[in-house]
């Protein structure tokens, strides 16, 4: 794919680019797009109810278990550059997390064991013998939390390995941006700060940008979820070195949001855990990095299955 089709497509098939922001990026729900030279169509939407709310998913592919974890803001469309590629060797769940898409938005004090909870009992009710995640950004702080409980003994679904893509979870030093921008300016900062590369950012594309943020209605759940204070006492930076489950943790050089520091402390902190970074790639290296995301994962993916 050509970087200016890369760049169109981001734009104007990326709906919330906006979740973007500190905890992930969106694609909006058009798998019509042609990504990498090919077609396809968007997968069918399912739905599951878990603990009385109705989450939207995709099941796509066969092969072991592998759930992608999105970000904060974000929603299961995120993932549709990669779904093809991993969808030949893994059984994708690609949920909707509550709050966010089109699943539930209860008016709950988010925290990430909200996420974590909600995420055990998703693969319970369908039955989910063991599993990989992938998480992105908040994605990747749910998917750190969820390892290291399994480690301390919680009664979870079985984990086989742990991908974390620029994830959160660690004290950061430089404060965050606004994540509930309500002004194209603010928009604007928060794409230049996601983003290695924003040179396709037109103000026809900040307006898509702004008006589907605006259609989200997941303002509530992002500022609730910030505003916990129960979410600095689920921090992992004394914690990630309990985390058994081999872990491949990935990360764009550029990232200005998680800058790379916080994956070296993650590689660092997790016994045996390797790092891959991107150059020229910022926070969402699913989408900026596509092809050498996939390859990545796919190889840590098949190194073989150690269950904790």
């Amino acid at each position: 794919m050509r970087r200016e089709q890369k760049y169109g497509y981001a734009v104007s098939r990326l709906a919330l680019l906006l979740a973007v922001f500190v905890f992930g990026a969106s694609v909006t729900a058009v798998y019509a797009a042609p990504l990498n030279g090919q077609t396809a169509t968007q997968p069918t939407d399912k739905t599951i109810v878990v603990f009385g709310q109705s989450i939207h998913y995709w099941d796509v592919g066969s092969g072991p278990a592998v759930v992608l974890v999105h970000g904060l803001g974000s929603r299961k469309e995120d993932w549709l550059p990669v779904l093809g590629p991993l969808a030949q060797k893994y059984r994708l769940l690609v949920p909707d997390q509550i709050g966010f898409g089109t699943s539930d938005k209860p008016l709950l004090d988010y925290s990430v064991q909200t996420y974590v909870d909600f995420l055990n009992e998703f693969l319970r009710q369908l039955k989910v013998e063991k599993v990989s995640l992938v998480g992105e950004s908040l994605g990747g702080w749910i998917s750190a939390l969820y390892a290291v409980e399994l480690a301390d003994g919680a009664h979870l679904i079985p984990m086989e390995r742990l991908v974390l893509v620029d994830a959160a979870g660690l004290k950061q030093d430089a404060p965050i941006p606004n994540l509930n921008p309500s002004s194209l300016a603010a928009m604007r900062g928060v794409m230049e700060a996601v983003f290695y590369d924003t040179s396709w950012l037109n103000e026809d594309a900040l307006r898509k940008i702004f008006t589907d943020k605006l259609a989200a209605h997941d303002a509530y759940t992002v500022r609730s979820f910030l505003g916990n204070p129960m979410i600095a006492t689920e921090r992992l930076d004394d914690r990630i070195g309990k985390i058994k489950t081999p872990t491949l943790v990935v990360w764009g050089k550029q990232d200005k949001l998680l800058p790379i520091a916080a994956g070296e402390r993650y590689a660092a902190g997790i016994a045996g855990a390797k790092l891959v970074t991107f150059d020229k790639c910022g926070h969402v290296p699913p989408i900026e990095k596509t092809d050498e995301f996939v390859a990545a994962t796919m190889a840590f993916l098949s190194g073989g299955a150690s269950i904790h």
